[in-house]
């Protein structure tokens, strides 16, 4: 058997980044993705870094956001002087738009329990002269610190670091079943080889639980996947750099001139189409936000398959039932806003630093 301190199961955001931390710590780390790199969830997400609008409230979500996004421009700096990757990261803030009072209250709140944040409440007018909005708005919340970088690129840089620093990375490579011996998993299988290692690290998103049923070890892990489908539009002149953040889309203006709305939340199982429907039901949903993308040119739509938690936290920690198999999924709309804490948590369970904090541990879903 080809023998490794680390294997890693799956090459999007999650898997690449926790390559490239374990990579960092001195690890042997070998990852395999079935098909290409970054192909699913990963490659298709707007890559917002915005713990204020995805937690909603001081919650774990948000604390740990708060802690991964801090994070960001120091990695991003590395990988481009490491790889010459520019994830292109974007310090643009966001603007938590508000078309009821009932969401403005709620904004107003959140600005009073989240003072190290520095946020701003702005009114109708000033909301919309700030971004070009339409008449639905009624104000909104400046948040300065948040931000985006460009997912794919993201995840690229990730995977070149990891290689540069020895990580073997196989695309096409099914990985087809686990090694156990007794209740201790030592490898993976694959059509044409078993790998050894200390180690397996399970990132396979909304495919994880399939996987984890043929291993075993009597703990089903409870990720389904949600579908987004996504447009892209030419951005117009008017429209703001800031990231726009409201109840039902986003707005996200790329450096290529590219403006990404989004996103629907559909449970189709692994129906990764894109569909009419959806992307009528975002692009209404952004005309009627900032009506001036009514003229945008279409620039392309497409889908990605969000590995989702009944609570919408990701699962990272140790299996339950099985030694040395580690999880790291389930980061729904978050994965690339928590990917340095994810990688940092796996490379600390591996090494047996700190531990994970138990509001992410899978044992939460475990049997009683």
């Amino acid at each position: 058997m080809n023998s490794s301190d680390v294997i890693v199961v799956g090459g999007g955001i999650a898997g690449s980044v926790s390559a490239y931390f374990l990579a960092r710590e001195g690890f042997r780390v070998r990852l395999l993705e079935r098909g290409e790199l970054a192909a699913e969830a990963s490659g298709a997400a707007a890559g917002m870094l915005l713990p204020i609008g995805e937690a909603r409230g001081r919650s774990a979500l948000y604390r740990f956001g708060m802690r991964s996004l801090a994070e960001f421009p120091e990695l991003c700096d590395e990988l481009i002087e490491r790889t010459g990757f520019d994830p292109e990261y974007e310090a643009s803030g966001a603007l938590h738009v508000a078309t009821t009072e009932t969401r403005l209250r709620e904004l107003q709140t959140a600005r009073v329990a989240l003072p190290e944040a520095k946020l701003e409440v702005l009114g109708a007018d000033e909301t919309r002269a700030e971004a070009s909005l339409g008449p639905d708005v009624c104000g909104s919340l400046w948040s300065p610190g948040e931000a985006h970088v460009r997912s794919p690129l993201f995840a690229k840089a990730l995977a070149a670091g990891a290689a540069q620093l020895g990580v073997r990375i196989e695309t096409g490579t099914l990985v087809t079943g686990f090694v156990r011996r007794g209740d201790r998993v030592v490898g993976v299988r694959t059509p044409d080889h078993v790998f050894a290692a200390d180690h397996v690290v399970l990132c396979s998103g909304a495919w994880a639980p399939s996987m984890l049923d043929e291993v075993g070890g009597g703990f089903r892990l409870p990720v389904e996947p949600v579908r987004g489908q996504i447009v892209a539009l030419e951005r117009p002149e008017s429209a703001s750099r800031a990231i726009i953040f409201a109840e039902n889309v986003y707005l996200v203006a790329k450096r290529d001139g590219t403006l990404v709305a989004g996103a629907t939340q559909e449970h189709v199982g692994f129906d990764r189409r894109v569909t009419a429907e959806g992307v009528l039901t975002v692009l209404r949903a952004a005309t009627r936000l900032a009506p001036a993308l009514a003229t945008a040119s279409f620039r392309g739509a497409w889908a990605g398959l969000r590995p989702t938690t009944p609570d919408g936290l990701p699962l990272i920690g140790p299996h339950p039932n099985l030694e040395n198999l580690i999880l790291a999924t389930g980061h729904s709309r978050s994965g690339v806003l928590l990917a340095p804490v994810t990688g940092r948590w796996v490379a600390d369970l591996v090494a047996e630093k700190s531990p994970v904090p138990e509001e992410l541990s899978p044992s939460r879903f475990a049997p009683a």
